[in-house]
């Protein structure tokens, strides 16, 4: 809030209404948005008020009347005070003058002696004392008076004059002496009027002689008038009158047009003030759906449905036609985009109650609930008829051979198998969560609700057993399948598969029917399931690079992971089961083939081959550069893709983003996956492998290093290069005896590059990746110390002011994310620039810094959030 406005001087100081004033003074404004209203004599002038700077303010007065303040309101500062005063007065305004006001042209009053002035307002009666009445002030009031005399009057010319009135009002500071010169100098004036007419003549000798020189020139025009046209002149005399009529009210029209136009222009502005929200709201609607703000468009229609809803103005109900034309599209749009799969639940939720706002006469709930179920049943049926029809193609083609045709089918059944549970986990999830909030009353607009439940229900049954068809259709078919290993780990993957979908049905608290189903499906598959042994775990390790996606599958609190670690405690704890199951309580003979030994040493292999698998993954970046120019992109995050396109691996990912992935997955491998895997050693009764789980987090956390090191080489260097050029590009010179408001900016574009570093690794690393935030951070201080020992050491104060400003702003920008190192950089930066001397420099950058923290609260949050020290 700035200082409130002063006006401190006008020119000029008086005028008619329309009169142009300069105003002047000080804190007028910012600029012309800053003025928000001007008053003069309390007359609102704001329409013609021109601001020209601060200090100076141009307008014309209005239909004013006497003294009165000059009052300025801006939005930084308030309602002002004035030190000058301005006086209006009207003027007297013939029948062919421009003003600026409508002037009522009333006849004159007559006065006494039967004389008529030429304007209503120009005569003032002579004192009749003889007695000046210059710079008298009535002391008393108007009320007072009429108390003191009710019946009388101060004006001479009324027949109720009191004299007493006349004298309070025109002479209260007049002395006595000077009243009493007065009374002889009025009964010297009534005695001279008694003389007679011949004192009269004598007094005004002059006038008679020049009257009566008049009468003998009119006299004289009279006969010379007879001479030219005779003694009729009526029709001449007619003509001209007709034609002075004819000519006056040419005079007159324009005017009175001119009035009456202005009187429409004015109606018509007026009308567009008011009601300006209804006349903008057409093009607001229009703005907000291109926007998606709906919700915007929902209040502002309600809003003028109950203002305008029952209006007789044509002009009002043919906006409101064309709004309701526009709401009407919009509710077709909305209908349309929630029945239209694939689309998030949330949002569809959101359409539903836009739709309910707006009015809708259909079950737009229950319209959705039908749209999803039948997208679940179709999205099924479009994976089955994907994978059916790779099938088919496999078995046209001729020279393959028969163990490539088996490995080849058992992927296929275990992605399919994989894409269907993946279908119905997300789809029924999604209909489920959309059917609580409708039978929990949070969508309205439903009819029967018993009825509802028990189609609900019904659609639940046909979905999953749609979903157990094909999952048997999908375990009996390829039967012509030989390779125990191949039908081995298809059952075993579908299984997973199952297990992970059964799972996730559990968590929507299901009815006991459907999950039947899928009971009964799982039931199946582990009759016929075969297990895999430890021996080829080796074998499904090193194959894991083909089968990295780069797909997030779950964010721990670690980070965001794929389902490598995932896969690698599967592999070791299936072959662990299997051996459990299979071999470890068998015969004797077995006892030695599990010795310990080389139990241990299958497992070391394993890990440190999947150790290798996850460095070759995060170094293998052909076709990719790494993506250092705009960093302030945020990292693309892939959704899943539909059953309709079958499992397919997504193929997405920048070089980057992999390098923290594969971090994260090392991470996540050496704190939670190795555990796991030890537990399981625990479950199965096995020795702990303590050598190889140790040799593994070894290795592991090496490569954690490893590519920390590669991505703060690839992505630290080139933001630490933008900051010099950005520091000198575009406006950045002060004035020498200016302070700036706030930092160049090449400050923001720091802290938007690290905003952005930080949510590339934040969305992947999660709470560990401070670690990276932290070393840019330290390579930022770094650069802008150099760059601040490269500055001239004895800079102007606005100059020494700013870099202070720009530097104190990094350092609470980045407070959360400085190390020691960092903290001693930026000291080394203050220290480079001229200490604030001023107090009130020390308070403007105090003000400056709590605005940037106001101002930047969202992205200093996102960029300072908790983060685990590494």
């Amino acid at each position: 809030m700035g200082p409130p406005p002063v006006v401190t001087g006008i020119s000029p100081k008086e005028g008619p209404p329309g009169t142009r004033v300069t105003i002047r003074g000080e804190f007028l404004g910012t600029s012309a948005i800053d003025l928000i209203g001007l008053k003069i004599c309390g007359c609102d002038c704001l329409l013609s008020a021109e601001w020209k700077s601060k200090n100076k303010v141009v307008a014309r007065s209005g239909p004013c009347k006497g003294l009165g303040d000059i009052t300025v309101t801006t939005r930084s500062g308030g309602e002002g005070t004035s030190t000058v005063q301005f006086r209006g007065y009207h003027e007297s305004i013939g029948p062919v003058k421009e003003s600026a006001v409508w002037v009522e042209e009333a006849a004159p009053p007559s006065l006494p002696w039967g004389r008529r002035p030429m304007s209503p307002t120009t005569y003032t009666p002579p004192d009749p004392l003889g007695l000046s009445t210059e710079g008298e002030d009535c002391k008393f009031p108007e009320e007072e008076l009429h108390e003191m005399f009710p019946d009388g009057s101060g004006k001479l010319s009324d027949e109720n004059f009191q004299p007493g009135w006349y004298l309070l009002e025109h002479h209260s500071n007049t002395s006595f002496e000077d009243l009493k010169a007065g009374m002889v100098f009025l009964q010297r004036k009534v005695e001279g009027q008694k003389e007679g007419q011949l004192s009269f003549l004598k007094a005004n000798t002059g006038a008679v002689m020049d009257q009566l020189d008049r009468l003998v020139l009119l006299k004289n025009m009279y006969e010379e008038d007879q001479r030219k046209n005779g003694k009729e002149p009526l029709q001449s005399l007619e003509t001209a009158i007709e034609d002075s009529i004819k000519l006056a009210d040419s005079l007159f029209l324009e005017i009175l047009s001119r009035k009456e136009n202005a009187d429409k222009t004015r109606e018509a502005l007026s009308l567009l003030t008011r009601h300006k929200f209804l006349f903008q709201l057409p093009s607001s609607i229009d703005q907000n759906i291109r926007k998606k703000e709906y919700d915007l468009v929902v209040n502002d229609y309600n809003r003028v449905k109950n203002l305008f809803g029952n209006t007789d103005v044509k002009l009002f109900q043919k906006i409101l036609s064309e709004i309701d034309k526009k709401i009407e599209d919009l509710k077709e749009k909305l209908f349309v985009r929630m029945k239209t799969m694939p689309i998030n639940v949330q949002e569809q939720m959101k359409y539903i109650r836009l739709l309910i706002s707006l009015k809708w006469e259909e079950d737009a709930a229950w319209v959705a609930i039908t749209a999803r179920k039948e997208y679940l049943m179709s999205l099924l049926n479009k994976v089955k008829d994907h994978f059916k029809q790779k099938e088919e193609q496999d078995n046209n083609e001729k020279g393959k051979r028969h163990k490539s045709r088996e490995e080849a089918e058992a992927a296929r059944r275990s992605a399919w198998c994989g894409a269907a549970c993946a279908a119905l986990s997300a789809e029924l999830a999604a209909l489920w969560a959309l059917a609580r909030a409708y039978f929990a009353a949070e969508l309205a607009g439903q009819p029967a609700l018993s009825e509802r439940h028990a189609q609900f229900k019904e659609m639940i049954i046909a979905g999953v057993e749609l979903f157990s068809e094909h999952m048997r259709a999908c375990l009996l078919s390829g039967g012509g399948v030989t390779s125990a290993d191949a039908a081995r780990a298809r059952l075993v993957a579908n299984l997973r598969h199952l297990r992970e979908a059964y799972e996730s049905l559990l968590k929507l608290d299901l009815p006991s029917q459907p999950l039947s189903i899928v009971e009964r499906v799982i039931y199946d598959y582990r009759v016929h399931g075969m297990v895999v042994f430890l021996q080829r775990a080796l074998k499904r390790v090193k194959g894991l690079a083909d089968k990295e996606t780069w797909k997030i599958e779950e964010f721990t609190e670690y980070g965001a992971i794929t389902k490598l670690p995932h896969l690698l405690e599967t592999y070791v704890k299936e072959a662990l089961s299997d051996i459990h199951k299979c071999v470890w309580c068998g015969g004797r003979r077995e006892s030695a083939a599990l010795d310990a030994g080389p139990l241990h040493e299958h497992t070391r292999h394993v890990l440190h081959a999947y150790t290798r698998v996850l460095d070759a993954l995060a170094n293998d970046h052909s076709g990719q550069d790494f993506n250092n120019t705009s960093l302030s992109v945020a990292l693309d995050q892939r959704l899943e893709e539909t059953a309709a396109s079958g499992a397919a691996a997504d193929e997405g990912g920048s070089w980057q983003r992999r390098l923290l992935v594969a971090a994260v997955n090392a991470r996540y491998t050496r704190r939670v996956t190795l555990a796991n895997i030890a537990a399981a050693f625990d479950e199965c009764t096995f020795p702990q492998p303590t050598q190889a789980l140790k040799s593994a987090e070894e290795s592991l956390s090496s490569l954690e290093a490893s590519i920390a090191e590669t991505y703060l080489e690839h992505k630290g260097d080139p933001l630490v290069g933008t900051i010099e050029p950005s520091m000198y590009m575009g406006r950045h010179k002060v004035a020498s005896a200016e302070l700036v408001d706030d930092a160049r900016p090449y400050v923001y574009e720091i802290i938007n590059n690290l905003i952005a570093v930080h949510a590339e690794t934040d969305s992947v690393c999660g709470a560990s990746a401070g670690r990276y935030v932290r070393d840019i951070c330290e390579t930022v201080c770094e650069e802008v110390a150099r760059l601040a020992a490269c500055a001239p050491p004895a800079l102007p104060r606005p100059a020494a002011f700013r870099a202070t400003l720009e530097y104190t702003l990094l350092s609470v920008a980045i407070r959360d994310h400085l190390t020691r190192k960092a903290e001693n950089y930026l000291k080394e930066a203050l220290a480079a620039v001229p200490p604030l001397e001023l107090e009130e420099d020390k308070i403007r950058m105090q003000s400056i810094v709590e605005d940037f923290k106001k101002r930047m609260a969202l992205q200093l949050a996102s960029l300072n959030c908790n983060t685990e020290t590494v």
